[in-house]
């Protein structure tokens, strides 16, 4: 499948505060600053990103016009996606100097699908050099094309984890070229960040929500939501950010205008993470270009007059024509886009709303968080395992005790890894195979059931094996983006962490570090008695100082 032509712009480079009236360029490109972005949202700006995919090819006459044409109409940030829906193209570090030469601000957006953390690390340094402050962290949509068959999926940073990264390498990450300690240049990136807040089901939305608090804590200093057709959703992240302390950090709405083909698409799956209504469709089947244009306008208006930071305009086949009329009828529209708000609001049957309803098609700023007060039942190995745990495994427990000593004095008479070849070491070979009937375990090692509170395992069931939330691609139905057939994994830990009574507030507020993968094949639980495992690199992150990121707790 041949990834959807999507170009963004801007809907309003220009002075007006984000409560005032869409305004027109001001003055010239050439006197905006060196980082658009970050200046425009650092003064409350309302800006928005001029978004641009490019193809699979090395040639880029259509990308180059497009510039072109923005840096003549005023356009001053280009934000280029990396591989977007799981398919090869050309990534932003080729083409964000041609961007830069044109007076430009780009975004580079990076994703975990296609390399590990160490590409990642110097396709960053590589921007860097280059020049290209902001980034946009992903994790990336599954692969579906590629030579030869669909593409090995990596996986190894996610969002969280490649910010982590991002914040890492902004003091200088220290590193050692044999005895000697080195540290990296420090860059100063403005890294950003995706939430998906149009999810139907409760455990998909609450989450995306704590995933979003975890981006924020490690560095996030932007949020662009997917894009989605119901503004009260769109509207409860905004509310849900300010009630949670993460106000002050700069919220985008993503407003893309499809065609009726492009939506069939997106409500069959086919487009990772979109939700389309039943009515939405009918209508898009009906409409012609005009129509789409004026409720994309209409939903720029309406961010704007509600508080938002900035919006994405997109849609396949739209024209530079088409974006300034965007941009022009929201202005004329401004305040009165309520008028509008039945073209603004399409609901999808059923679905979970955070917040209780205003009474005006939106939700409540002050309403109690609608989440719900049924406990599900936990499984029998579920429990089972919670109590091994609280009885034998966790710190303190006469079992961590125990093992702890006997494979510590293993480890330190021995070394190397001649330890697991020792007779306690073997003692615990059996709990491989029960995690592995009872959650899916595939031996990674570097185990984190106890922080999923038993409910499956995330390496195993997880298409992406995230270990910090899910990603935003899940279907309507709640099942895997990759695999329709399987629930997601994220939803499942949601629902378990309830049965055992447990908060999943806790996923918005502890990073788990990324997999060992010297621990590959080994014993997790003896890795665990040791010492080894991601345990005690586990970090307490708030999005109220990120202090938990950058202070050496890492």
């Amino acid at each position: 499948m041949e990834p959807i032509p999507k170009v963004c712009m801007d809907a309003s480079s220009t002075d007006a505060p984000v409560n005032g009236s869409i305004l027109t360029p001001s003055s010239s490109l050439a006197c905006k600053p060196d980082n658009y972005l970050r200046t425009a949202l650092t003064e409350r700006k309302f800006v928005c990103t001029a978004e641009l995919v490019l193809g699979r090819d090395h040639t880029c006459g259509e990308a180059e016009a497009f510039v072109n044409e923005a840096a003549q109409n005023g356009i001053p940030i280009i934000s280029l996606t990396d591989l977007p829906g799981g398919n090869p193209t050309l990534p932003p570090e080729a083409f964000v100097s041609y961007v830069l030469d044109h007076g430009l601000t780009p975004i580079a957006h990076l994703s975990g699908k296609d390399g590990n953390r160490s590409l990642l690390e110097a396709r960053l340094h590589g921007l860097a050099r280059l020049g290209v402050e902001n980034i946009l962290a992903l994790t990336g949509d599954a692969q579906k094309t590629g030579i030869g068959g669909q593409a090995k999926p990596v996986y190894d940073l996610d969002s969280v984890l490649i910010l982590w990264l991002i914040q890492s390498l902004r003091d200088g990450l220290e590193y050692n070229i044999g005895p000697r300690a080195r540290r990296t240049t420090p860059f100063s990136f403005y890294p950003g960040a995706v939430v998906n807040p149009f999810k139907v089901r409760e455990p998909d939305l609450m989450m995306q929500l704590y995933k979003l608090q975890l981006k924020v804590a490690v560095g996030a200093q932007y949020i662009i939501t997917q894009l989605g057709y119901n503004l009260r959703k769109l509207h409860e992240v905004k509310l849900f950010m300010f009630r949670e302390g993460m106000g002050h950090v700069p919220l985008l709405a993503n407003i893309y205008v499809p065609t009726a083909r492009i939506a069939q698409r997106m409500q069959a799956g086919e487009i990772a993470g979109c939700v389309i209504s039943d009515k939405l469709l009918r209508k898009l089947e009906r409409e012609k270009k005009p129509q789409r244009i004026q409720r994309a306008a209409s939903m720029v208006a309406a961010v704007q007059d509600l508080g938002f930071a900035g919006a994405h305009i997109g849609g396949y086949g739209l024209t530079c024509r088409d974006f300034l009329s965007i941009r022009e009828t929201a202005a004329e529209i401004g305040s009165s886009w309520r008028d509008h708000l039945d073209e603004l609001v399409f609901p999808y049957p059923g679905e979970f709303y955070l917040l209780p309803p205003d009474g005006n098609g939106l939700s409540q700023s002050k309403g109690e968080y609608q989440v719900t007060g049924i406990k599900p039942r936990a499984s029998l190995s579920q429990n089972i395992s919670e109590r091994v745990h609280r009885y034998f495994i966790q710190d303190g427990s006469w079992g961590a005790r125990f093992f702890g000593a006997r494979l510590g004095k293993d480890r330190t008479e021995n070394g190397n890894d001649s330890w697991r070849r020792g007779f306690w070491y073997k003692l615990l070979q059996p709990s491989f195979l029960y995690r592995k009937a009872t959650l899916g375990c595939i031996s990674c090692g570097d185990c984190l059931q106890d922080h999923l509170n038993y409910a499956g395992c995330s390496m195993r069931w997880c298409h992406k094996e995230l270990r910090n939330g899910p990603c935003g691609g899940s279907r309507v139905n709640g099942t895997c983006e990759a695999h329709p057939d399987l629930p997601c994994i994220w939803n499942l830990v949601y629902l378990g962490t309830l049965a055992v009574g447990d908060d999943p507030r806790k996923f918005g507020h502890i990073l788990v570090p990324p997999r060992n993968w010297c621990l590959d094949k080994t014993n997790a639980l003896a890795n665990r008695f040791v010492g080894l495992d991601n345990r005690c690199k586990r970090t307490a992150v708030s999005p109220h100082l990120r202090a938990g990121v950058g202070s050496g707790s890492h």
